[in-house]
């Protein structure tokens, strides 16, 4: 019979010491870098995920409603690095002014809310809903997200990518 060494005989067990400690290890790091990019609540529907999951199937009828009715034109195809304007143009199908419709406008960014922003409603002609201005401080991808309410209940969501530059 061949005699083992000793470290032939502690092989296994400095094996799996050193995968349990590996798991620990990487576990942490995985908890800390969870933390440093924390998990932002996508609220396109301005509301909470589990209101939008109970009435999404309203909340779709009333949007294809919505855009059989009227047309939405958002002015806005790119910032620029400081003040900005925004303008929201609600028209019907037959190029009637929609002067009644109650918008909510937020500028965000789509990896962060840090930065949003929520314009309010400056003026209104002609169907014409124009925001007071605000400030972009912070170069790349932007998001224009409204939602439009009408007198007859009908609601529309809508999301706008703009670039923004110096």
């Amino acid at each position: 019979m061949k005699k083992q060494s000793k470290l032939s005989e502690l092989r296994w067990p400095i094996g799996i010491v050193l995968a349990i400690l590996a798991v620990v290890v990487l576990s942490i790091w995985t908890i800390e870098q969870a933390n440093l990019n924390p998990v932002v609540e996508d609220d396109y529907y301005f509301d909470t995920y589990q209101n939008v999951e109970r009435d999404i199937n309203d909340i779709i009828k009333k949007q294809q409603a919505f855009d059989k009715k009227y047309n939405v034109n958002i002015d806005a195809k790119a910032f620029q690095i400081g003040q900005n304007k925004l303008a929201v143009t609600i028209m019907t199908k037959t190029n009637a002014p929609v002067n009644d419709a109650n918008i909510t406008v937020k500028i965000t960014r789509p990896d962060t809310n840090k930065f949003d922003k929520k314009p309010k409603l400056k003026n209104l002609q002609n169907g014409i809903y124009t925001f007071e201005t605000f400030n972009i401080e912070k170069i790349g991808r932007w998001q224009i997200m409204t939602k439009i309410t009408t007198p007859d209940q009908l609601v529309s969501f809508t999301k706008t990518e703009v670039n923004a530059t110096k």
